[in-house]
Parts: C-alpha cells; structure tokens; sequence
C-alpha cells in the first residue's frame, strides 16, 4: 500500500497546496532541448483554430525566435474557441436576402465585405446601388452581435474544459521552471485573467506577466492598449465599463490596410489594427510585449523538459497514477520511475497532482517507437475528472483529454488515453506526433 508517510522520506514541494515529490534526472551533455521563455497566445473573437495560429506566427516574425541573452521563445496558443460563427453568417445571408435574393448564399463575401471590400465587393457595389447600405447595415449587425456574445460571457464564464487545458498547460510550464508571458487579444482577455491567477499560484510572480490588447475584460492584470476607434470595446460601455483607451488610429476611410492588406471596419481586428505595421499602435505593443519578456525572472524548475512530456491533474482529493509503456518495453510508474527513455519524475499520492513524465532529451537515450500513456485511479479518486496533456518540445500541446474516473484499480491502469510515435528521419532530427 502507498504511504503518505512516504512524502517525507524524499525531496517534498509544495505546489498550489498539493504536495507532490519530485527527483531530478540528470541532464545528458547532448541535451536536444533548450531552456525557453513561453509566449503564450490566448486569442479574440471571431478566431479559428487556423487563424489564432496565423496570428502566433506573425507575433513570431515581430518578437523573433530568441530573447537578447539567446534564450529560446516558445510560442504556444491558449485557444479558446468562438461560438458565434453561425450568427454572423445568419446575419449576411439576411442582409443579402434584402436584395431581392440576388446575393444568397454568398457567404465568402462575408469577408471581403468585413475587411474593406475587394473586387467581388467593389462589383457589387456598383451594380447594385443598395449593396452599399447594407453594407452599413451588415458592419452595425455584425458589431452587435459581438457586443452581445462578449457580454454575454463576461456575465456567464466559459466552459471548465477550456479553463482546465490552460491550467494544466501551465501547470507543465511551472514544473519545468518556465518564464511565461501571456498576450491576450479581445476575447482572449477573459481567458487570460484567470490564467495568470492561477500561473502564480504555481511559479513566482515575478516569472509571470501579461500584455492585454484590446481587452474586453473590465479588469488588467498587466499593461493593455486600445484604440479610440475600436467600435467592439467602446460598445461594451453600454453594458459596463472597459478599460481606458491608450492611442488613437485615424477613421476608417484613411487607415492604411495591415498585414496581408487585411483591414477592419470595426478597428478591433488583432492584424488589421493592433500588429498593423502601419499604425503607430503597432509599435507600442511591440513594445510592451519586449518589455514584459525582458522583465520576467526564471524560476526554479521542479521538473525536467522532455522532448515530450505528459502532465496529469484532477480535481480533488486521491491518488491518480501515471503509467508510461516506453517503446523498448519499459513500463514507467511510481514504482519504476526510472525508464530507459524517459523518467517519472513527479509523483503525486494526496490530490490534484500533477504529476509529470518526461521523454529523455538525449538523443542517445530517447527512443523511436510508440508510447503508450495510461492512468490508474490507485485510491480516493473515484467520480474524479482527471484531464492527461500530452506536449512535445517542439509543437506545443499535442492533445488534452479528461475522463471521469470509476472505481479503485491499485496497480492496475484503468485506460490509455493517448498513444506518441516518435520517430528520427534521415537527418536525425526527432518528431513526436499522437497516434490513432
């Protein structure tokens, strides 16, 4: 039977009030992976997957790869999703229908006609004559609808599933001593608050920092900017208050288009107003954000940088176990925490977690082939939500599930969650990636 007894008898840490033990692997001379700085993304309205990663991208091209000491950037997104996609396309198509049926179903001029029109637009402006009120009428719609849906979530926070990806992302990022830098665009801000809450209740403070653009939050935990003419925050002062405007950009008929000659009718888009180049605006989050990396302090790390890695945490008092099936056929948990690819090395028996399981950063030591990534619930944890995030060094997370634990197994792992195939091509450059 485990012992709490036990926790006393190694190296013990407090982390957020759960106590968990931890041991150190030592690192190899030919470690693979680097200390980093995390900037981490959490994203506006209106955003897909693919565009939050765009977005991320071009924060990479502004801020570059390496901190002035040559210290790596990791840039990683903090996704939260945007459930109103359906409104705005509802609001076209009865905008079109307004001109007698002849524009339905046209739903990729939505874009154009958002983003300052183009020759589809342009077109249909002069051909038909009302196009351009509606034109007018659809950017007022399309303002309402996101004053609404921001409000709405403002007084009705997000799911707990999204929140419970953040934490335990961060969790990761506090074990293995990670500087954090979190920048939040319109949405994303509601998102972020509660993020740097809980980052500093697992790492110092001074490790910890945030960079608020266009916020819709009422509440900055950090510096912010926003524009004059940022219609979407001006129109949250209707339903409360907002946060202080910090620049002015010049109307819209006289505003230069941004990246990728992106513009915005509502002055709030993150390319077309706040990393337009063009816009004085630009330069004072550039700003901001290189002064808050500058500013962070590194913090002890508690737990080692795998080239993968797996991060385990539930919601409650009981002892979750961690089970790895390392390719070569080591089984790793916390009686054999030592594999021949990878470590165990925290280990949690009282509640919450985390615990944490590292593939070795040696390229002698890490082996291609798959892993198989399983959970026990040991004791205590029956009815538990327990959320596994697997990441590897060089894309971020690979995925998160959690899963309601049913009935005491001991030993014995109740399901695998998550599958990882390493693998080493020709160049011998490492890649972990999940498996089906």
């Amino acid at each position: 039977m485990r012992s709490v007894v036990a926790l006393f008898t190694g190296i013990c840490m407090m982390v957020g009030g759960s106590t968990v033990r931890a041991q150190t692997n030592p690192v190899s001379d030919n470690d693979i992976c680097k200390t980093e700085t995390i900037f981490a993304f959490f994203n506006g309205v209106k955003t897909s997957i693919r565009q939050a990663e765009y977005a991320l991208d071009n924060f990479k091209k502004i801020h570059g790869a390496k901190l002035a000491d040559n210290q790596i950037i990791r840039y990683e997104l903090m996704y939260n999703s945007s459930n109103d996609f359906e409104d705005f396309v509802e609001t076209f198509e009865q905008r079109m229908l307004e001109q007698n049926g002849l524009l339905a179903n046209r739903f990729e001029l939505f874009f154009e006609a958002m983003q300052g029109g183009g020759d589809w637009w342009t077109t249909i402006v002069n051909s038909v004559a009302a196009a351009g009120q509606t034109l007018s009428a659809l950017v007022d719609s399309v303002n309402a609808i996101t004053t609404r849906n921001l409000t709405t979530l403002l007084a009705n926070p997000p799911t707990e599933i999204t929140y419970q990806e953040h934490r335990t992302r961060i969790d990761n990022f506090a074990l293995e001593g990670k500087k954090m830098l979190f920048v939040a665009h319109s949405q994303g801000n509601l998102f972020v608050n509660p993020a740097y809450r809980y980052a500093v209740s697992r790492s110092p403070s001074s490790a910890v920092g945030v960079v608020h653009i266009a916020p819709a939050s009422p509440v900055v935990i950090g510096p912010h900017v926003l524009a004059n003419l940022d219609l979407v925050i001006n129109a949250l002062r209707i339903v409360g208050s907002v946060v202080n405007i910090t620049d002015n950009i010049p109307d819209y008929a006289a505003r230069p288009a941004g990246i990728q000659g992106l513009r915005d009718r509502l002055g709030h888009g993150l390319l077309e107003i706040y990393l337009n180049p063009y816009l004085a605006i630009s330069a004072k989050v550039k700003s901001l954000i290189n002064n808050g990396l500058a500013s962070l302090v590194q913090p002890p790390s508690r737990a080692a940088t795998g080239f993968f890695s797996t991060t385990l945490t539930w919601d409650g008092i009981g002892d979750v176990d961690t089970h790895i099936d390392e390719p070569g056929g080591t089984h790793v948990w916390y009686r054999s925490k030592q594999g021949r690819a990878g470590f165990l090395d925290v280990d949690n028996v009282v509640a919450n977690g985390p615990e944490h399981y590292y593939a070795s950063c040696s390229a002698q030591k890490l082996q291609t082939g798959t892993y198989k990534i399983a959970i026990a619930n040991y004791a205590r944890a029956t009815g538990r939500t327990a959320t596994m995030q697997v990441a590897s060094y060089g894309s971020g997370v690979l995925g998160t599930k959690s899963v309601t634990l049913g009935g005491e197994t001991g030993d014995t792992p109740m399901a695998t969650l998550f599958t990882v195939n390493v693998t080493k091509d020709a160049a011998g450059v490492f890649r972990a990636a999940l498996g089906n």
